[in-house]
């Protein structure tokens, strides 16, 4: 039996009434959701710790995908940021994704909320929940399929939004859904994203794919370098059925039955 890590991290903000300033910021919530086996995170573990070195980053610092934006436009978030040249923090974050992809267990998924386009009229406690449901079912489904054993592991957030995701997923693992949970850790475990390199990852995918959209659907041909890395590292990896559709089990939307599905299945399926 294999035992796997699914490291979580957010992108983007929900808000059931979005302004028009907060969907300029805003366009989506994304829930990023990254697979290693425990065996090659061990490995990728130690790979991280040597990235580190070779990049000066001090054990006590974390760069963050956020971080690229800011520099760009000439706000760096810390000393370590503002030192570091734009084409050295995305051959950092390349470096990253190579090699995470590097280890033969690493899967990518994704559960989306439209915002841009105003399909979701939900409160924020129940699309936390689907968010993370929707990720436990396709995560259970495949952890039975092979006898494995998987634990989802997410960043701190502010207390609240902790409270209701941690409530949401004790809930539907114990209560049940149309999903007997037998092959997940009955909750989500917390940790800092400093000390955690499965984390960072996850927040790094979550902010690939938020720019990726971003290029398909709010400013297309913008976000080239977003493009670029779910195209060589992302794509080969994401969680997809037999037949390769990606939609419904490497990408979900929250809700289903918008009109956002038929946006996002011209951008994954065709």
């Amino acid at each position: 039996m294999s035992n796997y890590f699914v490291f979580t991290d957010e992108a983007g903000a929900y808000e059931r009434r979005p302004s028009d300033a907060h969907i300029r910021s805003h366009p989506f919530y994304i829930r990023s959701n990254v697979l290693m086996d425990i065996d090659d995170y061990r490995q990728y573990q130690i790979e991280m710790q040597r990235i580190a070195g070779e990049y000066e980053i001090p054990f006590d610092e974390e760069i963050k995908w956020s971080d690229l934006w800011r520099k760009i436009k000439r706000n760096p978030r810390n000393d370590l940021i503002a030192r570091m040249p734009v084409n050295r923090l995305k051959g950092y974050y390349r470096k990253i994704f190579e090699t995470a992809v590097g280890k033969e267990s690493t899967r990518f998924m994704f559960t989306v909320t439209d915002i841009v386009g105003r399909t979701c009229d939900l409160n924020s406690d129940t699309v936390y929940r689907f968010h993370m449901q929707d990720a436990f079912q396709r995560i259970q489904m495949d952890m039975r399929s092979e006898n494995g054993f998987a634990t989802f592991v997410m960043d701190e957030l502010n207390a609240d939004t902790i409270r209701q995701i941690k409530a949401a997923c004790h809930a539907f693992t114990m209560q049940g859904d149309f999903v007997r949970y037998k092959h997940l850790y009955q909750g989500v475990l917390i940790e800092n994203s400093l000390y955690s390199p499965g984390i960072q990852l996850a927040d790094y995918a979550a902010g690939v794919m938020n720019g990726y959209l971003r290029g398909k659907i709010v400013s297309p041909g913008n976000y080239q370098f977003a493009t670029d890395l779910y195209d060589e590292f992302i794509k080969p990896r994401m969680r997809c059925h037999a037949n390769g559709k990606v939609v419904g089990y490497g990408v979900i939307d929250i809700p289903k039955h918008t009109a956002f599905r038929g946006q996002i299945e011209t951008i994954f399926d065709t």
